[in-house]
């Protein structure tokens, strides 16, 4: 009985002291609303998800080794409130092992984040949600699949990251390859980034909107100023026309915008631009107003509205070509 009592305080010793070393957290958003769209092809009301956040469900964790490295991983999902339904890849918005230390930074291994998504949803004065969030516009490229993605610490507010996909076809290294590299400083209320992107089709040539520089700036002039933020970002594209037509298409985005926090409310504008060179009659731009109001550190409220204008040859965010879109959401999102 003795040896029993031993054996079982032995036992929760070095399981209390494994649980001390590591951790895993499950996490989430449950985002649904109303949503009301008359871009062209007649009125529609819906009840959505993911308005304000895409609707998710994730499990990261990290494991304190010697020292003071960390293996660290990440799943997460996307869910549909509405539906109930999930992505056709079970994992479809990050699937990752890696390590991170001291030193030298962070290196994770599989699906994961672009940096062009990463580094755009630190400018966007949207916080890439509701219907001004700059993903509708511009070109982001939300997550790169058979990805290395390093990321350093912090020098003096400076950062730098990089990511490598690999094409994975047998005898071209070139194809449907993908090569990112950033560059970040924040300091107070400063945070200024460039990204430089591009990927490779299945030919090993410049893809469909292949080649990217993202460049933005936010500033955060505080309670002082009435909680006022202020944001910019450009975005360059270039890429071939198809598989076969290697003709280059050119365009460039601009969005401003800024934010103003008073308490358990906040109000947002943006205006963005998109100008492309190559094309005729295809620009379109937008405006965009919202607001969310905070219940608690995990429940908001939110409702916002654009206009969308196109010129004949483009149907952004509408049904048409040529078709001006109106929109319009109201909602809850809960994080967990």
């Amino acid at each position: 009985m003795k040896k029993s009592i031993l054996a079982l305080a032995l036992l929760g010793a070095f399981s209390s002291a494994a649980m001390a070393q590591s951790s895993v957290t499950i996490y989430g958003i449950i985002d649904a609303g109303v949503a009301y769209k008359d871009a062209g092809a007649g009125k529609l009301t819906s009840l959505d998800s993911g308005l304000n956040s895409t609707s998710r469900l994730g499990f990261r964790g990290t494991e304190a080794l010697s020292g003071g490295l960390k293996a660290n991983f990440n799943l997460e999902m996307g869910l549909k409130s509405d539906t109930g339904a999930n992505d056709a890849a079970i994992f479809a918005r990050g699937a990752w092992v890696g390590l991170s230390g001291e030193d030298f930074g962070s290196v994770n291994f599989g699906r994961h984040k672009s940096l062009t998504y990463i580094y755009g949803a630190q400018i966007d004065p949207f916080m890439d949600g509701l219907l001004g969030k700059t993903d509708l516009m511009f070109k982001i490229n939300n997550v790169r699949d058979n990805s290395i993605t390093y990321t350093s610490n912090s020098f003096s507010g400076f950062s730098v990251a990089a990511q490598y996909g690999f094409g994975e076809k047998a005898g071209d290294a070139t194809a449907n390859r993908v090569t990112s590299v950033a560059a970040s400083y924040i300091n107070g209320p400063l945070n200024a980034n460039i990204v430089w992107d591009q990927m490779k089709d299945a030919n090993g040539n410049l893809a469909i909107g292949g080649e990217k520089l993202l460049a933005g700036a936010s500033y955060d002039l505080g309670k002082d100023f009435y909680g006022v933020k202020l944001n910019a970002m450009y975005e360059e594209i270039k890429g071939s026309t198809s598989l076969t037509n290697l003709k280059e298409t050119k365009e460039q985005l601009y969005v401003i915008g800024g934010s103003i926090k008073a308490d358990a409310s906040t109000f947002i504008l943006s205006y963005t631009d998109s100008n492309v060179k190559t094309s005729v009659n295809a620009n379109s731009s937008r405006i965009a107003l919202g607001y969310t109001y905070d219940l608690s550190k995990r429940t908001n409220l939110y409702a916002s509205v654009a206009n969308v204008k196109n010129e004949k040859s483009v149907k952004t965010l509408a049904d048409l070509n040529g078709a001006t879109a109106r929109l319009f959401n109201v909602g809850i999102r809960h994080k967990f």
